[in-house]
């Protein structure tokens, strides 16, 4: 779906010289070289990993030189109680993933 919305997208802009491409991986080992990646972007997602640190590792590995990461994500003030902290529908939520704000290693 992801591929046929990206060429109409191309097409309805007027894009000729613009390549999608989507590869399958994960966000703790993306699937491509090091120093590879003009910009990063994540909405919401580094919080549904277990390995936030990786993730971050994984980040700074792919972008080029100059690159740039755009991150948009939950971040806690203050702890999550345990009831919502191990809710699976809270973290679907992008809630019980999220961490504490001087957890975040910039």
């Amino acid at each position: 779906m992801a591929r046929k919305n990206a060429v109409k997208f191309h097409e309805r802009m007027g894009w000729t010289n613009t390549v999608t491409e989507f590869r399958l991986g994960e966000i703790e080992h993306l699937p491509v070289e090091d120093a590879s990646v003009d910009v990063v972007i994540s909405n919401c997602v580094i919080n549904l990993s277990p390995e936030k640190e990786q993730v971050w590792k994984e980040i700074y590995r792919v972008l080029k030189p100059g690159g740039r990461a755009y991150i948009s994500d939950m971040a806690l003030l203050q702890p999550l109680p345990e009831a919502i902290r191990t809710s699976v529908h809270a973290l679907v939520g992008c809630v019980a993933g999220a961490v504490h704000v001087d957890e975040t290693k910039w």
